[in-house]
């Protein structure tokens, strides 16, 4: 008798739970409607200008409507979505490149990816000494400018013990110079000549978030923001060894505790959606789609980059991006010099 009461409560506990998870799933609902619709003016837009690329478009949009007006809290759940289909772009992108493709792109852009790495940290480091910044709003900076903007920056705060002030200031510095770096580059990039595999690799190394990254490609061609998608990765993938070299430096200047299990510590760090994304090349690779399921896998994967660019534009919002004058001058001296940097060594490497 008690085992069917036990069971009894446990069909009463999921019947109740459905309801719930109904109504969290709907709550989504508006804001990823929000997305669509952006995008799809967006894309419209685009028809009618030759030569400009739907994202600048659809970010242009997204950020008009949420600096204009505030949006209403129905909206918010959805439109924070998407970093979500960011990632689920990527993964499904997969489906589009043969490793080959992944290892010859991503071969040559992890030796500049190194070499940018370096650079960024080094600059930051220096340049906020020499401006008076704490040495954890350094880092920061660095960590950010570095390897993957926002997700970097939240991910060291906490393995260095930098304060909430200082992420702040580091987070608002990286939004600042990806929205201009949204603007700027696609112009640098025309006016210089740039192919579109040089272009991509350029964005993929120094533009600092993923998403950012990506529609910067995108904003300049297609393939373009392929190959900054790729070479994004590359930085993406060391995320967790950079962060644990700032958290050791940290704790061997005494501001931090060491770290333990240092395995651990780089699993948790690491992007696991780059796997996702090297699981479909893989079978790509050996001929697990055929050309039609491949054709719809990146047809998704546009659809989901779409919803993407629709929410990084309403997520540029000037409140979120007010540095202290003394972070936006570190960061300014970092992006220009890593920016001129790269843009050397890609045209030298590629040119």
């Amino acid at each position: 008798m008690g085992q069917l009461e036990e069971n009894i409560s446990t069909s009463r506990s999921v019947a109740d739970a459905s309801p719930n998870l109904l109504t969290q799933g709907l709550r989504f609902i508006p804001g990823i409607a929000l997305l669509f619709v952006v995008g799809i003016l967006g894309k419209v837009a685009a028809q009618y200008v030759p030569h400009m690329e739907y994202v600048i478009f659809a970010i242009a949009f997204g950020a008009l409507i949420s600096n204009a007006v505030s949006l209403p809290k129905v909206f918010i759940p959805g439109v924070r979505t998407y970093e979500f289909w960011l990632k689920v772009g990527i993964v499904l992108m997969g489906a589009k490149f043969a490793m080959s493709s992944v290892i010859h792109i991503g071969g040559t852009g992890i030796v500049l990816v190194l070499m940018e790495i370096c650079l960024a940290i080094f600059t930051a480091r220096l340049l906020s000494k020499w401006a008076g910044l704490s040495e954890g709003l350094g880092s920061l900076i660095g960590v950010g400018s570095g390897i993957c903007g926002v997700s970097a920056i939240i991910g060291a705060t906490g393995a260095i013990n930098a304060t909430e002030e200082e992420a702040s200031y580091a987070i608002a510095t990286v939004l600042i110079f990806g929205a201009m770096g949204l603007a700027v580059y696609p112009i640098i990039g025309r006016l210089t000549g740039m192919t579109d595999i040089m272009f991509g690799y350029w964005a993929g190394l120094t533009v600092d978030n993923t998403a950012e990254a990506v529609a910067t490609g995108m904003a300049f061609s297609e393939r373009a923001g392929e190959v900054a998608t790729l070479v994004k990765l590359s930085r993406n993938a060391l995320m967790g060894f950079v962060i644990l070299f700032f958290a050791l430096l940290h704790a061997r200047q005494g501001l931090t505790r060491d770290i333990e299990n240092k395995g651990a510590f780089l699993w948790s760090r690491f992007p696991k959606f780059v796997l996702g994304f090297l699981l479909l090349s893989s079978l790509k690779t050996v001929g697990f789609f055929t050309a039609s399921q491949a054709q719809l896998l990146t047809n998704l994967s546009n659809w989901a980059f779409l919803l993407t660019f629709a929410g990084v534009g309403l997520s540029l919002q000037r409140s979120r991006m007010r540095a202290g004058l003394r972070p936006f001058a570190v960061g300014l001296g970092v992006e220009v010099l890593v920016a001129a940097a790269t843009f050397i060594m890609i045209h030298a490497v590629l040119g």
